[in-house]
């Protein structure tokens, strides 16, 4: 089961980078995201999915270190996906957080060079250290680095209505259970408990709802990722049947380089709206603007939208 969880956020993860990188080369908004979803795969890559892990260990000196990369490529995944999902709504990442990123690796890093035996490779390198204080240390502070990450992710997107959220929200949800899970799981070991069912039985119920919260929390986002395409290419579509109602009337059309679409159906909406104001419109070109308004109100870009709509009433009215 664990294999099979973790493959499916793998190909998650891979879906997500494939859709997302159109809009990541042509929207610098949609690059957390792609970020985000490339070091989570490469993360995932690092458990042994697609390689297997006595291999990808190989490659960093054969002690498990492949488990601290791993571990350092999620926690950027996460931090990543905290910071796009805060600007889901059109807010602005700010940069200078970056320095949270190293202030976390360092963390749970030190604590991984201080573990005395991290023995030879293993997938089981967690459960078969755990009675180390060194080891307790690192997988602890890198599961709180998780916690404190999904819950910042929750509480920046607590109230927001869009229905992808639900998903974020449940997977962020799973993914801090987990993390809480898998600290307790290690505190029991450490405290010398050892490997009984019961013990194990905890450390069993982190996998699923983790690598779970993984694949939910994509998903949110590819929802989001699907809705935003659409919506460019209807109002691609407006902006092109505006710009031919404003030539049908004999009026000069200028495109403007590099113009996002919903600023020119914007743009082209409130030309044929001072239309209205002195001409009657046909049929087609009030149904051409009432969709216009329809749409730009939906997406809520900007308050001109608002009064774009408020302008327009009037000759949108059937």
């Amino acid at each position: 089961m664990a294999l099979r969880i973790e493959a499916v956020a793998f190909l998650a993860l891979l879906l997500l980078t494939l859709i997302r990188l159109p809009s990541a080369i042509r929207e610098p908004s949609s690059r957390l995201t792609w970020i985000a979803t490339m070091t989570g795969l490469a993360a995932v890559f690092m458990v042994g999915v697609v390689v297997p892990l006595p291999i990808v260990d190989s490659w960093l000196g054969g002690t498990n270190v492949a488990n601290l990369v791993q571990n350092i490529l999620a926690t950027t995944a996460f931090w990543f996906v905290m910071q796009a999902a805060l600007t889901l709504d059109g807010s602005r990442f700010n940069p200078r957080s970056l320095w949270e990123l190293p202030a976390m690796f360092l963390s749970f890093t030190i604590p991984f060079l201080l573990i005395t035996d991290r023995g030879t490779t293993t997938d089981e390198f967690i459960k078969e250290t755990a009675d180390q204080i060194g080891l307790w240390a690192y997988a602890s502070l890198y599961m709180g680095c998780v916690v404190l990450i999904m819950a910042r992710m929750l509480r920046g997107i607590h109230g927001r209505k869009p229905r992808p959220y639900i998903l974020i929200r449940i997977g962020a949800w799973a993914i801090l259970a987990a993390s809480l899970i898998e600290i307790f799981y290690l505190t029991l070991r450490v405290a010398g408990l050892g490997r009984t069912q019961t013990v194990e039985t905890v450390g069993a119920l982190f996998t699923i709802p983790f690598y779970g919260g993984v694949v939910l929390v994509c998903a949110g986002i590819i929802v989001f990722a699907v809705a935003r395409a659409g919506r460019w290419s209807m109002n691609a579509t407006l902006g092109r049947l505006l710009a031919k109602a404003s030539i049908d009337r004999g009026m000069l059309v200028k495109p403007i380089p590099d113009e996002d679409p919903v600023h020119e159906t914007y743009r082209l909406a409130v030309r044929l709206t001072d239309i209205a104001n002195s001409q009657e419109l046909t049929k087609r070109e009030r149904v051409l603007l009432r969709a216009a308004t329809e749409m730009l109100d939906r997406q809520m870009r900007a308050p001109a939208v608002v009064r774009m709509s408020s302008v327009m009433g009037t000759v949108t009215a059937p």
